[in-house]
Order: C-alpha cells, then structure tokens, then sequence
C-alpha cells in the first residue's frame, strides 16, 4: 500500500477535513481523560467492545481541536479498519505514521490514537521506541483486551503508561444520556422504571440510543457473537466454536452463581483445564468478570469456585432470557458492576453463611454487601441479616450493608441499609 492510498483511508477517520459526530458525552471519563492527557505517559484504554472507547477519543480529539490545537496535530488509526486488515504488523505500523508525517508535515506537538492496538502484534515496540526517543507525541491506545498490558508488554512498557477500564454506561449515566433529573429524591416508580429498562435492556450506547427493545436485542446479539468471533476464536485460534458458545452461554444463564468446571465436564463434556482456558478468554475480552472467594489463603481462594458476572445485564438477558424470574441475580450483577466503576474488587465469603461481596483495604476487610431484591419475607430479610453478622464475626471491626430493591428497612446496630437507587445515584464515582 502507498503512502496516497495510507492517507486516503486516514483522511475518512480523521477531523483535518471534516467535522465528526462524536455524540453522548460521558463527563465521568472525559475529566480523566483530559488529566491524563496532560501527562507524558502513554495512555492506555481497555474495555469491552463497543464499550465507547474510540467514542471517549473522538471526542477528546474534538476538544483538543476546540482548544486551538491544529486539525492535522491529531492522528486517529483506526485498525479495524477493512482495508488494513491484510496488513497489520509492526512494520505496517511504523509505515503509517510515517506516511502521516511525509505528508501532513506536523509542527509542533501531536496526539496520536492508535485504536483497537491489539490487532498489530508487537505495537507496543513502536510506542515505546516514541516515548524513550521523547519525541514531541502524546500516545493513546485502546484494546478490547484486559490482557493488553500484560505479560512481555507490561515489562517492556513499565514505567511508561497509565490506564483506565471503559464500562459501558452505569445507571447514572444512563439517564444522563435520556437527559432525565435525578438530582432529586429518587425512589419514584418512574425511577424503578428506568432501572428496570438499564437492568433488562444494559448500558451499551448504541442500544441505549435505540428505541424499539426489537432492535435492542438484535444489537446486543450482534455484540454477543462479534466479541466470539473476534475477540476470542479469531483472537486465540480456537476451532472448536460450539464448546466456546455452550460455556458462554451457561456462564451468562448463571450470572451471580458459583461456576464449578466438575459440572460443566459432567454436562458438557468439557475438560476442566479447557474450560479453566476458556473462563480465561472470557474474562480477558470482558465478556464476563469474576469474584474470587476471599480468604487470607491464597491456596483457599485459588481451590474454592469463582462468581461469574456478566459484563452487561443487557447482553447477558439477550443473549439468556429470564427476566423476571431472574431479578435478584440481575441486581446483584448491577451491583458488583458499579462497584467495579468505583475501583473495588469484589470479592464473596463463604462459611457458616454467604456474605455476597466482600471488600478490602490492603490487608484489612473493610466492607461485607449483600444484595436483596425485596425485604418483605421476613425468612429472607432474617437470612440476610444472619450472613453478614456471621461475617462481620469472621471479621472484625467491618461495616456491613444490605443493598435492596423493594420493602422496609429494619433498623440494626450494625448493619446499614441501602436502597438501589441510592446506592446508584448518590454515590459518586472515583
């Protein structure tokens, strides 16, 4: 390929002739992005595909622009683009950018975006040859990969990035998008409305943005099978398509739950170092996320099952359907989601009772959270209770919470409780 036919195709991805359409904007990421940007290290974006992470650097490019600086001080490579799929290595890379600077001949300081990197085996040589040369660039890069930055990348790039995970749209964001005042008080049926909307339909913006649940599902079906295909049997060279599609949707039909690689060997007919793989893959496209069992032991917590949790109820509700029947571990997902966006790591505890998440600091357990969909039943309120105060017995000197849907909080010495909608509103982000 030529250096005309490089510009050309850049020329339609870029703002140097032409304005773009950079839609919803997400402040909670935007004001990240833009600290970051003043720093020197090379940011790295990671998330789920169509999370919005080329969105998020459209529209910083936007700002920078709008803040003066020149059109074609920006370069955006988008590498899933059709035309450079035949070519994507390193040495196709550093073609690219040579070919932008030959014929835009940038002076001064420019950004350069370099979307979905994980395409072209040994990128992170090229950005790394940039950043230690202290050429005048600010890099970023994203990838639908968790595994973007690590193993022999992390080592060689040590030092020399910073990261940030793009969710796709949390409950807040989500009515920031349908433009709706939650400023107020908020426990309304309109608001369980739309809660029950962003449970049963996700927080992906483009289905957000459409309008009949018809064509939200199709997407989030199209989402399902393109993060399959692309980012897992593409991505690992892996044939055997149906044991891949089976796990996934088990995985997906039992989010909240324990996952056991014995069950799945017996139901399936699936070794348990295959499917340990597959989970692997699973969770590196941030298809699902999982909640290790907490102990002290790292033998206990590597020997005890794992909680699976999709990385959207949407796509999990399309892709398994039981809705209604299913709402208390589609809350809990909810849940384990936004404390993902608040920097925790979930973790479950398991003794004489469950405790669902359990969070820390350093070595210490700070938190114990259990999800309940409704406090009516007086059985499962008095369940619930019990758990954690087993838990807080365990552990010591530990706040504990209920997080629930529906009913009337019992007042607890100990215990705190919390309705959904609080917990997702008036909390904000890290």
């Amino acid at each position: 390929m030529n250096i005309s036919e490089i510009m050309q195709i850049l020329e339609k991805w870029n703002f140097w002739s032409q304005q773009i359409n950079t839609g919803f904007k997400r402040p909670v990421y935007f004001v990240k992005l833009n600290k970051l940007l003043r720093m020197s290290e090379i940011v790295a974006l990671t998330g789920v595909r169509r999370s919005g992470k080329s969105t998020l650097i459209l529209q910083l490019i936007e700002n920078l622009i709008a803040k003066g600086t020149k059109p074609k001080n920006t370069l955006y490579v988008n590498f899933e683009e059709p035309n450079f799929s035949d070519k994507l290595n390193l040495k196709f890379l550093v073609r690219i950018f040579d070919a932008y600077l030959e014929s835009v001949a940038p002076t001064g300081k420019v950004y350069l975006f370099l979307d979905e990197v994980q395409m072209v085996p040994g990128w992170e040589r090229f950005v790394v040859s940039l950043y230690d040369r202290k050429v005048n660039v600010k890099i970023f890069v994203t990838g639908s990969s968790s595994k973007l930055l690590m193993g022999e990348i992390s080592t060689l790039l040590s030092g020399r990035y910073v990261s940030e995970v793009i969710y796709p749209l949390s409950f807040r964001e989500f009515l920031d998008f349908k433009k709706i005042d939650y400023s107020f008080l908020v426990q309304s049926p309109k608001f369980y409305a739309y809660l029950r909307e962003y449970i049963e339909f996700g927080g992906f913006p483009k289905v957000v943005r459409e309008k009949e649940a018809y064509g939200k599902k199709m997407l989030l079906v199209e989402y399902f099978n393109s993060i399959l295909e692309r980012d897992i049997l593409f991505r690992h060279k892996i044939k055997n398509e149906k044991d891949i599609g089976e796990i996934a949707n088990f995985a997906l039909a039992n989010i909240s739950g324990k996952i056991s690689t014995y069950r799945l060997e017996k139901d399936f007919g699936i070794s348990t170092p295959n499917s340990r793989r597959y989970f692997g893959y699973f969770e590196e496209a941030f298809l699902l996320q999982f909640a290790t069992f907490f102990s002290y032991s790292v033998k206990k917590q590597t020997y005890n099952p794992q909680k699976v949790f999709s990385i959207d109820t949407g796509l999990r509700n399309a892709v398994s359907f039981k809705f209604s029947e299913d709402i208390g571990k589609l809350l809990e997902n909810i849940v384990f989601l936004e404390l993902l966006r608040k920097k925790e790591k979930p973790y479950y505890w398991e003794g004489k009772a469950e405790v669902d998440f359990v969070l820390r600091q350093g070595y210490r357990v700070s938190e114990l959270i259990n999800v309940c969909y409704s406090l009516e039943d007086t059985s499962t309120l008095e369940r619930e209770i019990k758990s954690l105060e087993t838990g807080m017995a365990e552990f010591k000197n530990t706040k504990a919470k209920i997080i629930y849907w529906e009913g009337s909080p019992s007042k607890h010495k100990k215990i705190e409780f919390i309705n959904i909608l609080d917990f997702l509103l008036k909390k904000s982000h890290s």
